[in-house]
């Protein structure tokens, strides 16, 4: 079992980065430049994202998936958010967010009543920023605990019935917001694709890759500036049909990308670090391009872009120093689990 001080160092974390990754970076909330509400914030938003980050690490991890395995479970949880949880996939209208329906009517699909890029856009943006990027700076930055558990029987338990709450608020915060609950076919269909994405996620898909220990490194620059790239040339495009054929080609060739990588190059916990950190500040360089918040005033949000950018920049360079020997050759070790 591993020292306490440093489970709860890392339980900590993963709790608190994944929603200032998934919601804080974004500056999007009427909440954004307060201190006190955004730490009030945390109060739902610890438990519901960093709750979903840690219960998808220990299932990877007690079942052996790699990082394929994580961002399909990332996915599942990413398909529920908007689906059955904050309900935002069927939400109409939306009155703290004037332009609501310039994300929503242009790709809506009349018989789901969804529109195809904002769904797109949720789920992609808690895979990366929810899930995959906050598992992924851990992985890099606590080597002693790759790989194991870091939730007892108890953990799991206390952890799941939070999240279950956290989620239970959210849902009736929801229903208020846009004035409607999800009908029993949109329930289904939303519970089917998480249920499919689970089963893709335990099957032979999610296992972890070998990695070639003696393969070429992949420079550090381009892990950064891909990242950021990827991240920002994503979030940027259109809420157009063309703009998710577009958004849809963009993961499939990073996809491709990042398997044949991971399977011919060398790359460990400092690469996957290295690709965390670019997405946690390609992250905050959006922010500061969000449209500012009604009723937050603009030195208020620019204070928090501007904040929240310089740690993220910070966080990049702490992973690099700090996982500098893992660019050294070493024996062929399975995909590093988070």
């Amino acid at each position: 079992m591993l020292p306490l001080r440093a489970r709860i160092a890392s339980l900590a974390g993963i709790a608190v980065g994944a929603p200032v990754a998934a919601e804080y970076l974004q500056a999007y909330l009427t909440s954004t430049g307060d201190a006190l509400a955004l730490l009030a914030g945390l109060l739902i938003f610890v438990p519901l994202y960093g709750g979903a980050a840690l219960l998808i690490r220990e299932v990877t991890v007690r079942t052996g998936r790699g990082w394929t395995g994580t961002l399909l479970l990332a996915a599942a949880f990413g398909v529920a958010m908007p689906g059955v949880i904050d309900l935002a996939m069927f939400g109409d209208s939306r009155p703290d967010i004037p332009y609501w329906a310039e994300l929503r009517e242009p790709t809506l699909i009349e018989p789901l009543q969804l529109s195809a890029s904002a769904t797109l856009g949720w789920v992609v943006g808690h895979v990366v920023m929810s899930v995959g990027a906050p598992l992924a700076v851990h992985h890099a930055l606590a080597p002693s605990q790759r790989g194991r558990p870091l939730l007892g029987r108890w953990g799991i338990g206390v952890v799941l019935v939070l999240w279950a709450l956290a989620a239970a608020l959210v849902h009736g915060d929801g229903r208020r917001t846009y004035g409607y609950a999800p009908s029993v076919p949109q329930a289904a269909g939303v519970l089917l694709v998480v249920a499919a994405l689970v089963a893709l996620a335990m099957s032979r898909a999610g296992r972890p890759a070998r990695s070639n220990p003696d393969g070429r490194p992949v420079r550090t620059g381009a892990i950064l500036a891909g990242g950021v790239v990827a991240v920002l040339g994503f979030n940027v495009l259109p809420p157009t049909w063309t703009g998710v054929v577009t958004g849809v080609a963009l993961l499939l060739a990073v996809a491709v990308l990042l398997r044949r990588v991971a399977v011919h190059r060398r790359w460990g916990a400092r690469e996957i670090g290295l690709l965390g950190a670019a997405a946690i500040v390609g992250g905050a360089l959006l922010g500061g391009l969000a449209p500012v918040p009604e009723g937050v005033p603009v030195a208020a949000k620019a204070a928090q872009n501007a904040a929240l950018l310089l740690a993220a920049l910070a966080l990049a360079a702490v992973v690099r120093r700090r996982t500098a020997p893992d660019a050294l050759p070493r024996t062929p070790t399975p995909e590093g689990r988070p």
